[in-house]
């Protein structure tokens, strides 16, 4: 297998991790991503690429980024929500002593 097809297999794999938040493994995640690295850098290094492999690579590229930045954000406001419902937690506890 290329390292083309290789690349085109682990994006598949990181846009279908990248969906599922829920289950995604920070470490599993950081490893898959320096794999991308390296099989993108090996594929520069080579060279030999076609115009229309250069744009499918690029366009991959585009929605590995894009999936990443909304998964990112989607954990954001997750944790967003987690500390205003501890926020809340909170100062609904104040308020009960407050009243004892």
């Amino acid at each position: 297998m290329t390292e083309l097809e290789q690349l085109a297999e682990l994006d598949k794999t990181l846009l279908a991790a990248l969906a599922n938040i829920d289950e995604l493994d920070q470490d599993w995640l950081g490893t898959q991503l320096a794999l991308r690295a390296e099989l993108l850098q090996q594929v520069i290094d080579r060279g030999g690429v076609s115009p229309e492999q250069a744009a499918e690579l690029v366009a991959r590229s585009h929605q590995v980024k894009d999936a990443a930045e909304q998964a990112r954000q989607l954990l954001a406001d997750k944790l967003a929500q987690m500390q205003k419902g501890r926020r809340s937690v909170r100062a609904y506890q104040n308020v009960k002593r407050n009243q004892e």
